[in-house]
């Protein structure tokens, strides 16, 4: 066998034996005749089996060889077989053929399993927003520390800022010589995670994280999402209370009638905060809060009740009231503390009755309640049944979560269970809740913690649930149930991924896969839905003998950013129809981007404020003042005679109007090619609805028209290049038609040749010195612009104004994506270019940070 690092080695026989019992169920499956399920597990299969390749490729030997190649035939007439629905045949490949294989493969390693029981183990305790040794009580810290000393492990406490995924080390606080220490340590074998957060409610940090270390720690909901499953999968249903959601007033007063007395509690609760008694009694509300009660009529409740609602972020339960009080009228129920051992068995840690304040309705220990042992509390309250409750509490509560973890994904590990006894002697559960309290048994919980921890981690076992699954979007690209070739890539090129919608043209596509391949990179394009984020694959297309060919392949060295939807807010139809957008950037955060800058439009004001604000570019800058008032335009008006007003914000030239004084008291206003006129009074009433729908900017007009009339711009397009430095890459003017306020191409106008538009409409007034100041004034306003802003910017495009004398001017900025039509050739000799720059750039920079 080669010599492969021990740990990946174990890793590899977990792998091969989890083959085994996914290829026994695939057999069950097939002679049951269940085929889409098969074909999910048969999926699943090929890509443990190609997990294991990628460990083993870099060095195996003959026999190691010859073991992949079998069986690597055996999947292949799977496939085949599957295809023609020729079950029988596929039963009989798998029972004889491709079992017995994985049987013989894991003999072989085997061999060389490694000794865990005797290797210490690296337990990292984490809490995202901050280092836990800040929150977490230190009777639990110290039981931790206690615990790990006493089985082998070493604990280190981070939080998300602690982790470089560069250096996969986390710099770390650790417990050493009797005091605290921040040290750099390797990444971890497994995860406490201290609290428990579904994936949406996670920082990439975390997200990426959980990709690469176990985690031990994993929720069941909120106090309805858990309830409302229960109730579905029916068993241990009549174990809860009746609940609504409230969703308005009427929910409560519905529940009210048939129920009289209830609990109001918030589904994100905890320790009893929030949580109300509300009774009615005839045309009155009685109100209950821990020891306080108040008596409300009908409006006043009416108005508690909408005061509720209006919380934000934090919906509410109603729930029938279960009364369970002692014989002193004590509220109780019975907390059981339930955790999984070194085993990975589930164990009672703690259980014990919580009494409360008899004028209270809570029995929480955090409000003011007490304990004592659950036996003796029995015996005294129920007699001579108190024995056989205890016995019946306890069964039930193990065999309750027993069942609440197969419903989870088997990925629970630390929860408590809080239940009751009423008049009757019936049982009732209130709630099941993550990370129970345990500050009387610190040590019982720590022994369990840790113990399932390092069974984690030796086992190599990842587990998860629904709340850490993102939701698949119609379409969107699963490696796991397609059939496409994996792209074989060169390790030592660049990969360069262009990130498009599906329905952009591919032209560009095109000319950047011939400018890779002339320039020695490796080239792909994709779209949002092409990615898969939990397999970390993208189905990417290749272009081969003029045609673009799917494969997968993984994420790439760089991306070319041609959807330029960063920070853009999800919106939901937005999503369906492009895919997952908002997820890539967070996604690729360690990946370089060609465009850092957001790609929602740039405000106008703020580009003229700061490029003002250096002193650098005053002649450039067009006079422009924020319109408050309509007094702001009219004093523009009269100060220049012709003006433009534009919103702050906007793209594609909408909203954007020619105001010109024309006789006094009269004036023209032209949008698009459009034209009204008005006398000053209608024109300040139009001015005061613009002003009140949208914030706007008055700017002097600038004549910038050809000698027939016609009004123009020049458009001149910049991109960085191979060395990171600025290139103009085209420039040319936009000539629109008669009245336009601004060039519209798609609406009559055209584009020139800049030398030949200059020399005759200009050619009294230095051309040659004209186009020198375009590239001047344009290369400057780039550099400037670039000096002003965090992100990092590889395109812009710049409207430039000439008026007669031949004086140079800045219209507008682009960032978000400028129009590329003809010219797509020369875009792709740069951005590919770049983007190799670019990504050889992060490349060294991640070299350096190593060699620290």
């Amino acid at each position: 066998m080669s010599k492969i690092k021990e740990k990946e080695n174990f890793q590899i026989l977990n792998i091969i034996s989890t083959l085994i019992e996914a290829t026994e169920h695939f057999l069950q499956l097939i002679k049951q005749k269940e085929m889409s399920q098969s074909i999910y597990i048969f999926n699943s299969i090929v890509e443990g089996i190609g997990s294991i390749e990628n460990v083993i490729n870099q060095s195996q030997s003959i026999d190691e060889k010859k073991d992949k190649e079998k069986i690597q035939k055996s999947l292949l007439l799977i496939a085949q077989e599957m295809e023609k629905e020729k079950l029988i045949k596929v039963s009989e490949i798998t029972q004889f053929s491709l079992l017995p294989q994985l049987r013989r493969w894991k003999k072989r390693y085997e061999v060389y399993e490694l000794d865990v029981s005797k290797e210490r183990i690296t337990i990292g305790v984490y809490i995202s927003s901050t280092n836990p040794i800040n929150t977490q009580p230190s009777s639990r810290i110290n039981a931790l520390l206690e615990e790990g000393k006493k089985q082998n492990a070493s604990l280190v406490f981070f939080c998300s800022d602690d982790i470089n995924f560069k250096t996969k080390k986390i710099n770390g606080t650790v417990f050493q010589n009797g005091s605290w220490q921040q040290v750099p340590v390797s990444f971890p074998e497994v995860v406490y995670n201290v609290e428990t957060t579904a994936r949406r409610q996670q920082n990439q940090i975390e997200k990426k994280l959980r990709k690469e270390i176990p985690f031990t720690n994993f929720g069941v909901g909120n106090k309805y999402y858990f309830p409302d499953k229960l109730i579905r999968n029916r068993k241990y249903a009549e174990l809860l209370a009746p609940f609504r959601l409230i969703k308005n007033e009427s929910t409560v007063y519905h529940f009210l009638e048939k129920n009289n007395k209830a609990v109001i509690k918030p589904i994100l609760g905890r320790q009893g905060l929030s949580v109300f008694l509300v009774e009615k009694k005839g045309g009155h509300y009685s109100i209950q809060k821990g020891k306080k009660e108040r008596v409300l009529g009908q409006k006043k409740f009416n108005e508690w009740v909408q005061a509720i609602l209006a919380v934000k972020n934090n919906d509410y339960i109603i729930q029938h009231y279960i009364e369970a009080r002692t014989k002193d009228g004590e509220p109780f129920d019975i907390r059981a503390h339930v955790q999984k051992n070194s085993e990975g068995k589930w164990q009672i840690t703690k259980i014990y009755p919580r009494i409360g304040h008899r004028q209270s309705i809570l029995s929480n220990i955090s409000q003011g309640g007490r304990t004592e042992e659950l036996e003796t509390f029995l015996d005294v309250e129920f007699g001579d049944k108190g024995s056989q409750y205890a016995k019946d509490l306890k069964k039930l509560a193990l065999d309750l979560i027993v069942y609440v973890d197969k419903l989870m994904d088997f990925s629970l590990s630390d929860m408590g269970i809080d239940l009751t006894i009423d008049k009757s002697g019936r049982f009732w559960m209130h709630e099941i809740n993550n990370g129970p309290e345990s500050r009387y048994h610190q040590q019982d919980w720590a022994t369990n913690t840790i113990g399932y921890a390092i069974y984690i981690a030796k086992n190599g076992i990842y587990t998860t649930n629904e709340f850490q699954k993102r939701d698949k979007i119609r379409g969107e690209f699963n490696a796991r149930t397609v059939r496409l070739p994996v792209a074989e890539l060169d390790n030592e090129s660049i990969t360069i991924g262009m990130l498009v919608s599906e329905f952009e043209e591919d032209v560009l596509a095109v000319r950047c896969a011939y400018v890779a391949k002339y320039e020695g990179k490796q080239f792909y394009y994709f779209t949002p839905k092409d990615i898969d984020f939990d397999a970390m694959l993208i189905r990417g297309y290749f272009y081969e003998d003029k045609k673009w060919v799917p494969k997968v392949v993984r994420y790439p060295d760089v991306v070319y950013d041609r959807l330029r939807l960063l920070g853009i807010e999800e919106h939901k139809s937005v999503t369906q129809i492009l895919g997952d957008y908002k997820s890539i950037y967070d996604e690729m955060d360690d990946i370089p981007f060609t465009n850092e800058f957001y790609g929602s439009p740039i405000s106008k004001l703020e580009v003229y404020d700061k490029l003002q604000a250096t002193g650098e570019l005053d002649d450039f800058i067009i006079p422009y003042q924020k319109v408050t008032r309509t007094r702001d335009v009219l004093d523009y008006i009269e100060r220049y005679g012709i003006v433009i007003i534009k919103p702050r914000v906007g793209t594609f030239a909408e909203d954007v109007h020619f105001v010109s004084k024309i006789d006094t008291g009269k004036y023209v206003v032209a949008e698009k090619e459009n034209k009204k006129y008005y006398n000053e009074l209608s024109l300040t009433t139009f001015l005061s609805k613009k002003i009140k729908a949208g914030d706007y900017l008055v700017q002097k007009y600038i004549e910038t028209r050809t000698l027939e009339g016609n009004p123009f711009d020049i458009r001149v397009h910049l991109m960085k290049d191979g060395t990171g430095e600025w290139s103009i890459i085209k420039s040319f003017p936009r000539i629109g038609l008669n009245y336009a306020t601004i060039t519209r191409l798609r609406h009559g106008g055209y584009r020139g040749q800049l030398e030949g538009f200059v020399q005759r409409n200009f050619g009294e007034v230095n051309p040659e010195k004209i186009i020198a100041n375009i590239d001047k004034y344009s290369y400057k306003t780039a550099r400037v612009f670039e000096s002003l802003f965090m992100e990092n910017v590889a395109e812009l495009a710049f409207d430039l104004a000439i008026d007669k004398e031949g004086n140079i001017f800045l219209i507008e900025v682009n960032v978000n994506k400028p129009g590329i039509a003809t010219y797509e050739f020369e875009v792709a000799q740069h951005a590919i270019p770049y983007a190799s720059y670019l990504a050889e750039t992060y490349k060294k920079v991640e070299v350096g940070n190593d060699q620290e």
